[in-house]
């Protein structure tokens, strides 16, 4: 077989070529193709039929996805699954030595590899694409342009009570759709004044690895992805592997969920709101937490609180956390879902409850406060504060630099009580009607947006 010379581009010895119909829209096809002995590095690259952006707003066009497995294997969780970058790469390498973010390097094995193909928009007429493979084109590393580099330097922000720690669950980097490397969004959540930040890149782990644990000057690492369906998208914190996300049935997903789950990681459900993209399943699992604020609180969140809401009236006992699902830190981010930068909203944890025998808090540590409830959510990283806990029979509510704000009371049948924040450092109690089975609290500005909102603390 004749190859180009390092560094060339010649012809690509491997042509997979085909069309998509209305009918495959939303599913996942696995295009198979070979490789010989001795090749230690492919260079994939595809085009299609009227190409349109993934957001879920754009229409009459197509959008098509693409992943690939080598030859040890497709199934879930398979080692062999080498990498997805959705429709954000029209070309990628995959090597020995190095692949490109947020595909895996190692060996290339001969034998049969899979490119993974998704529809995730098909227009009026059809999506027709192609894929070409060049083995060993020789290409070299990509640089690591960092624009944010040095020390960072924290904000002065009003403490928060002893135990609790300030950070974000959700951000996306080079390693899925993002601008920036995982080094830059750890830069960039120091300068908001985060403790620790969850990394959800889009179906994969590999930005793992260049995160690291965090700590020191930056915020501690939550490893964590974020399992992107055709149906929804949910987060798992604590998990070193990817999951299933291939069959966007409900049954398929709440599989996936329990396994991860299973494994020992948190779980919630992202952005379920309109053009989140929404959560399109009657369930959410074994989920702990749901996202009702992601991004910018005017960004429909609305519709997040009230699904979060419906659960809670039927007695799912879910969390509430919050993501700036940040892309976006080199510019405008033109998609206003996003926030500019981490902590847009900020979710605060309890982590001194659950944190080991050091009293340290660590990535263990916010997942156990997840799992247990203890967690609100801010419009910032500067606030408001807004505690919620249980004494005797009823509620005390501790609120910090929210002043002016409205505080509200909510149960399964509405708001059960009201009150005015009139200091910057607040608290009030509140009786408990019997029968009430939650009470979750809530603080919203003059113009009715909100500012704050917590778990709920269940009763019985």
């Amino acid at each position: 077989m004749t190859r180009p010379a390092p560094g060339a581009r010649g012809a690509a010895e491997i042509i997979l070529e085909g069309s998509f119909g209305p009918a495959d829209r939303m599913r996942y096809f696995l295009v198979p193709f070979d490789i010989p002995a001795g090749v230690g590095q492919l260079e994939v690259r595809y085009t299609y039929s009227d190409r349109i952006d993934s957001d879920p707003r754009v229409r009459d066009g197509n959008t098509l996805d693409i992943g690939l497995f080598d030859p040890r294997g497709t199934e879930t969780g398979s080692p062999g699954f080498r990498g997805w970058s959705g429709s954000h790469k029209d070309e990628f390498v995959v090597g020995e030595n190095w692949a490109t973010p947020p595909y895996s390097a190692g060996p290339t094995p001969a034998g049969t590899w899979h490119v993974l193909l998704g529809p995730y928009k098909v227009g009026p007429r059809g999506c027709d694409y192609r894929v070409e493979i060049h083995l060993d084109p020789g290409r070299l590393p990509i640089e690591r342009d960092l624009v944010r580099i040095g020390r960072p330097v924290r904000p002065r922000l009003s403490p928060a009570r002893p135990g609790w720690i300030r950070g974000d669950l959700h951000c996306h980097t080079r390693y899925s759709d993002g601008d920036s490397w995982p080094v830059e969004m750890l830069h960039a959540a120091a300068e908001a004044g985060l403790e620790f930040l969850g990394v959800t890149d889009h179906n994969n782990v590999a930005h793992h690895a260049e995160y690291g644990p965090g700590g020191g000057d930056h915020p501690i690492v939550v490893p964590g992805v974020e399992v992107t369906t055709y149906g929804g998208h949910w987060n798992a914190w604590g998990t070193d592997r990817w999951w299933e996300f291939r069959e966007p049935t409900g049954p398929a997903v709440e599989r996936a969920m329990a396994g991860a789950v299973e494994a020992g990681a948190v779980v919630s459900v992202n952005h379920p709101k309109p053009f989140g993209p929404a959560w399109e399943y009657d369930t959410v699992g074994p989920a702990h937490a749901v996202e009702a604020w992601n991004g910018p609180w005017g960004g429909l969140n609305v519709a997040a609180l009230a699904f979060w809401d419906a659960r809670l009236r039927a007695g799912e006992r879910l969390a509430v956390v919050g993501g700036s699902d940040t892309h976006v830190l080199r510019g405008t981010d033109a998609d206003s879902r996003h926030a500019p930068m981490p902590g847009c909203p900020t979710t605060w944890v309890d982590a001194g409850s659950f944190a080991g025998d050091q009293g340290a808090p660590d990535a263990a540590a916010i997942l156990g406060a997840i799992r247990a409830g203890r967690t609100f959510v801010s419009a910032s990283p500067a606030g408001p504060q807004l505690y919620l806990d249980r004494t005797g029979g009823g509620l005390e509510t501790t609120v910090v630099d929210g002043q002016g704000a409205g505080l509200h009371l909510v149960a399964d049948r509405g708001v059960m009580d009201v009150a005015t924040v009139d200091s910057p450092a607040w608290s009030g109690t509140f009786a408990v009607p019997p029968g009430v089975p939650y009470v979750r609290a809530q603080l919203l500005g003059a113009s009715g947006e909100m500012q704050a909102l917590t778990s709920p603390i269940w009763f019985d």
